[in-house]
């Protein structure tokens, strides 16, 4: 019983990395690509949908809201504003997917790396070694938190060579408020970076 409820919870500590199944928070495609790893400590889904983006939302709960106003009172004009808003709706939805293609769906911490992984597709993995700062960012009240990555202190020639100056052999991994277990995963990724933990 102890071990269902440890495989249910959305930060997961893996051991031997078991099947899929035995992870039901995983996205099955992220499942079988953490199958494949072999130091995987813990993994934090993202509890969110592609359909968390406030461009694609709020337009089309406004033209709900308006539709509705319109079978109330019968105005046309509430049925053009309607309209317009589910178009608006409509145009936002590639770049809904654009962003939900570059979101991570579980990010991995791994003895060797932080992976972001979309559908078991590995979007960024950054080796502790080169991992610098985890950074607190707060915009119009939204909080997020950035693990960055300095691959010139890593001693990575290859990324050294090809990087015209210091910001482009920089890398960060976002973790969002929807990133499950966030204090853990940071308190974590501090600790395997040998960097200082947080004074708050």
């Amino acid at each position: 019983m102890q071990r269902e409820r440890r495989a249910q919870h959305p930060q997961q500590a893996i051991g031997s990395v078991s099947p899929p199944d035995a992870h039901p928070t995983l996205r099955a495609r992220d499942a079988r690509a953490i199958e494949a790893l072999t130091d995987v400590r813990t993994t934090h889904t993202y509890e969110g949908g592609w359909y968390n983006n406030a461009t694609f939302v709020l337009p089309l709960l406004g033209a709900i809201g308006v539709l509705i106003a319109w079978a109330v009172t019968g105005s046309f004009e509430l049925l053009g504003m309607s309209l317009f808003l589910f178009v608006v709706t409509g145009v936002m939805l590639p770049l809904v997917w654009l962003t939900w293609q570059r979101t991570p769906t579980v990010i991995v911490v791994r003895n060797s790396s932080l992976d972001a992984l979309h559908q078991g597709r590995t979007l960024q993995s950054l080796p502790w070694i080169a991992v610098t700062d985890v950074r607190r960012v707060e915009t119009m009240g939204n909080v997020r938190w950035y693990v960055v990555a300095n691959y010139a202190t890593e001693g990575d020639a290859q990324k050294t060579a090809d990087a015209s100056d210091t910001a482009d052999q920089l890398e960060r991994i976002a973790i969002e408020g929807e990133i499950a277990d966030g204090p853990a995963l940071l308190a974590a990724a501090r600790r395997l970076a040998r960097l200082p933990e947080d004074p708050g």
